[in-house]
């Protein structure tokens, strides 16, 4: 899922609670001026209303209440493009049916009525409209960032036949995708058709790098199960959004979204959970552990820092280089080594002692004094907290890698890049640096199918743990 789609989805929880709660406020300034009914005089007087900061209390929790009723109601689907008119019914009854349980609970619970039915009516009447006025506008801006090319998704079709052009009738006029062609068996003459086909199946690598693709639409159901498999590990292996149209549906899957566009059903692997909302929650969770702990460990961070300064010469921390995807950047540890290592390192990579392409010697000679204890107990990477509130990695992921590491990958290997790299991981306290590569891709791969907070949760715990045995390597 695309970045802009994850963040103006998760831009209306903050819109729509501000919309509510506003409705709260206006309602309890409106009321002593005006009625509900033009013509219609209620007597009501400021003496009549409750104490202001009681009301807002009120407001903020029954605000949180029917966010929560929202989201049960799958308000807060993270694909924002689809028609507003589809939520407005949605969003009208469920505010009715919000106000409904405040009215029962001033009735059952506080055993009085509601100060104001018109301020009833006020926040009914304000509530829907400011929900609508503010999702509009999220949807205008998207829209228009749409109408420039960002946050769009370049769509590539493999097939081309009545489906494929009936699929492609159907989103050609949505902004959200930008169509860049279709792959077929052979490049045929497509008078009678508007899909243009720009290749073969074969040249399916070429063609992906070319246009930059990152959603592929299987559309023909002629490719034999071998070829399915391998154009499904394709898109795994280069972080590419896989779906496929059936011609039938039989799926109990867990793992699989079934959107319907112009009757025609499209079917959508997901590879890990943390594809959305997840990812929204993984990346708060680490910005709030991380934020704590850095504060925490401040005493530590001096400590260490003087500890370093007194064994060996040199910075106290070491930026080391890291490749996620296509970018490269910097992680932060305590230095643990001697200054020139790097160079060093060239000179003992005949000794390599870890199959695959990583680079593992026992008793690195570059290794300081103070450097093996750090190791040891892994505290050297605790710096590395400050990369996650920067958001270059998380908590828990898979291990961050060298640039010069990545170029020696398998296909397969790149299945790991479908998530951020952690400061800690599965592979990490299932084994450290014994674990063989392929393993410690497997357990990767495995966290990112199956990913939960209480998972990230469970390693984070069992890495402390790591920290006090001095188990790291």
């Amino acid at each position: 899922m695309k970045k802009s789609e994850i963040i103006f989805g998760a831009l209306r929880l903050p819109v729509d609670f501000i919309a509510v709660f506003t409705a709260f406020l206006l309602a309890y300034y409106l009321r002593p001026i005006t009625d509900l009914i033009p013509g219609v005089q209620f007597h009501f007087g400021p003496e009549l209303l409750p104490p202001f900061d009681e009301y807002t209390l009120f407001g903020l929790i029954a605000s949180g209440l029917l966010l929560f009723m929202f989201a049960v109601n799958h308000l807060y689907s993270l694909k924002v493009t689809h028609k507003l008119g589809r939520s407005f019914f949605k969003i009208v009854f469920l505010v009715t049916a919000w106000l409904m349980f405040i009215i029962s609970y001033y009735f059952l619970i506080v055993h009085e009525l509601f100060f104001s039915r018109i301020a009833l009516g006020h926040i009914w009447f304000f509530s829907i409209f400011f929900v609508m006025v503010g999702r509009s506008l999220i949807q205008i801006i998207q829209h228009f960032l749409l109408r420039y090319g960002i946050g769009s998704r370049r769509v590539l079709f493999i097939g081309a036949d009545t489906v494929a052009d009936r699929f492609y009738e159907a989103i050609k006029a949505n902004p959200s995708y930008e169509i860049v062609g279709a792959l077929a068996e052979m490049v045929m003459s497509r008078k009678k058709h508007k899909l243009k086909i720009i290749g073969t199946i074969d040249q399916l690598k070429s063609i992906v790098r070319k246009y930059r693709v990152e959603e592929i639409i299987l559309s023909t159901p002629n490719l034999n199960d071998t070829d399915t498999k391998e154009l499904h590990a394709f898109c795994r292996n280069n972080q590419i959004k896989y779906h496929f149209i059936p011609d039938l549906i039989r799926l109990q899957r867990t793992n699989v979204d079934v959107e319907m566009i112009d009757n025609i059903p499209l079917v959508s692997l997901k590879e890990t959970s943390l594809d959305g909302w997840g990812h929204i929650f993984k990346q708060i969770f680490d910005i709030v552990v991380a934020l704590i702990l850095v504060i925490l460990l401040i005493p530590l961070w001096i400590v260490i820092g003087l500890l370093i300064k007194l064994d060996s010469k040199g910075p106290i921390f070491y930026g080391s280089k890291r490749k996620y995807k296509n970018k490269v950047f910097s992680i932060l540890k305590f230095r643990s080594m001697i200054q020139n290592a790097d160079v060093v390192k060239q000179k003992l990579a005949k000794l390599n002692e870890r199959s695959g392409p990583m680079f593992k010697i026992k008793d690195d000679p570059r290794i300081t004094k103070l450097g093996r204890f750090l190791r040891k107990t892994s505290i050297d990477e605790l710096p590395q907290l400050f990369n996650v509130l920067l958001g270059s990695i998380s908590l828990v992921g898979p291990r961050p890698h060298l640039p010069e590491e990545i170029d020696n990958y398998e296909s397969h290997h790149h299945q790991v890049f479908a998530l951020k790299p952690g400061i800690t991981g599965l592979a990490q306290i299932s084994g450290r640096s014994n674990l063989d590569f392929e393993e410690e891709v497997k357990l990767d791969v495995y966290y990112i199918e199956n990913w939960s907070l209480w998972m990230d949760i469970k390693i984070i715990l069992k890495s402390i743990g790591v920290v006090f045995r001095a188990d790291g390597s």
